[in-house]
């Protein structure tokens, strides 16, 4: 009888650690090299940094941009695309944009007077992710539309500026690094 227990009561602490361990979640870190990456040109200045909103991944991009010029340059968001590890993923949106010029690809153009400064916050359209009223998984404490997770590898904006009536296409890219902590 004493061996008979000696060997359940084994047996049950063996599948609990078995369970313990199968159950261990994987924890990463997400770094971004360089953290930000800045173009200068004789017209503007670019710098590209990978953002996290509130969650361990980076989730969007911010894109800072000052026209050294003297005149007016445009960012034209229907030519401007991300990349990732080289393929072209689609478009970017951002806050204010309605979903209908997107699919229309009308997006109307920002633009920046000389010698001032544009920020704004992207979110990748193939990145997008829409929780439902109860679907709290990425962590934040909303419903809606947010940004879903972005992949490893080299993540690119091919950003396309008109100045003085050129269109000039500049690639800025970071790679984001998924590691284990």
């Amino acid at each position: 009888m004493k061996y008979v227990n000696i060997k359940l009561f084994t047996g049950v602490i063996i599948t609990f650690m078995l369970g313990c361990f199968g159950c261990s979640v994987v924890n990463y870190e997400y770094v971004s090299s360089p953290v930000s990456k800045t173009i200068d040109t004789h017209n503007f200045s670019v710098s590209f940094t990978p953002a996290k909103e509130g969650t361990s991944y980076f989730s969007s991009f911010m894109l800072d941009i000052e026209n050294k010029s003297d005149s007016n340059i445009e960012i034209d968001w229907n030519k401007t695309r991300y990349i990732h590890d080289g393929k072209n993923r689609g478009g970017f949106v951002f806050e204010g944009i309605e979903p209908t010029r997107v699919r229309e690809n009308s997006v109307p153009n920002d633009v920046i007077s000389p010698k001032m400064r544009f920020s704004k916050q992207l979110f990748p359209l193939a990145k997008i992710a829409l929780a439902g009223w109860n679907d709290y998984s990425a962590g934040k404490d909303k419903h809606g539309i947010y940004g879903g997770k972005l992949p490893p590898g080299e993540n690119s904006i091919l950003l396309t500026i008109e100045s003085k009536g050129k269109l000039i296409r500049q690639k800025i890219s970071v790679v984001i690094i998924e590691q284990v902590k």
